[in-house]
């Protein structure tokens, strides 16, 4: 069945972001310092990609970026507050051969968008689609395939969306493309004349996962390979339809005023495609079917 598939937050999550800062127990500067600057090596420099990169930005060298760090295994914190993930290697890497760095902060997810306007980040090293929302409100870059799976206690199984119907349906706050799955069941719920999903919201991953072993929810929507590490590490939970929601070009996002900057970014990861770099960094993270043939951006990205 095709879906829509929308994955940033509106402008009014504006209004949650410093509420969920407030949350977040690493959120802060302190952390971020502790965290430092994460670059590719001076060596993997390519100046034929370094001169695409904006006069004003190269001479800075950093760039801020920002993301949830509570994600495994696309971006989250590796002992010693070290930025980690298969997104933030990716990232890194592709900067690297720009002859960028990029220093990294937490965010919640629903903040991201809204830091991306305030340029309070430069990068946001979180799963970001190309929606109506936000298409033209930020820079797209897709460079992954991406699918959504349920994360469900062991020995329960799904053999279709409506399934789900009438039961505790777990959503991590923010996330629109999650939300547009939950709605697109629920209409099958309804049509069906089947009760109707119960949303429940959480700020992160693991606090979904949390309310999963405590049984305070029957699912727990969210990507992947997410839900495919959680299930091998915890053999309390399982996953279901797997792979089956959602599935989608994707990637990150950058301001709207960095038009030059996403350019760079895209041949950068264009030429880690090329040169073999991209495919050893996902099968570093056992993630080899994310792989895409080229890099887009903005309106090169299908809906």
């Amino acid at each position: 069945m095709k879906r829509l598939i929308r994955n940033t937050v509106t402008l009014g999550a504006v209004a949650s972001l410093a509420l969920m800062l407030g949350a977040c127990g690493n959120s802060t500067a302190a952390n971020s310092a502790a965290a430092g600057a994460s670059a590719g090596a001076s060596s993997s420099v390519d100046p034929s990609l370094s001169k695409l990169v904006p006069d004003d930005i190269r001479s800075k060298g950093t760039l801020a970026g920002g993301a949830s760090f509570d994600t495994q295994p696309m971006n989250f914190y590796a002992p010693g507050n070290k930025p980690d993930g298969v997104l933030i290697d990716l990232l890194n890497g592709a900067a690297g051969k720009l002859g960028l760095s990029i220093k990294w902060s937490q965010i919640p997810y629903s903040g991201l968008v809204p830091a991306l306007q305030s340029k309070r980040v430069e990068i946001a090293g979180a799963q970001i689609s190309k929606t109506p929302e936000n298409n033209g409100v930020v820079n797209l870059l897709a460079f992954y395939k991406a699918s959504s799976s349920l994360l469900v206690p062991a020995g329960k199984d799904y053999a279709s969306d409506t399934d789900a119907c009438g039961t505790r349906f777990g959503l991590t706050t923010g996330s629109t493309v999650n939300k547009n799955i939950a709605d697109s069941i629920n209409k099958e719920c309804q049509d069906a004349g089947k009760p109707e999903l119960q949303y429940l919201y959480f700020p992160s991953f693991n606090a979904g996962q949390d309310a999963i072993r405590a049984g305070r929810i029957d699912s727990f929507l969210n990507s992947t390979p997410q839900i495919q590490l959680a299930v091998k590490a915890d053999k309390s939970m399982a996953a279901t339809l797997v792979g089956k929601l959602a599935t989608r070009e994707t990637g990150v996002a950058l301001p709207k005023e960095y038009s030059q900057l996403t350019e760079a970014f895209q041949a950068a990861f264009n030429a880690m495609i090329a040169d073999g770099s991209y495919k050893k960094i996902l099968d570093k993270w056992d993630l080899a079917t994310m792989a895409v043939d080229k890099a887009e951006i903005n309106d090169q990205i299908p809906m």
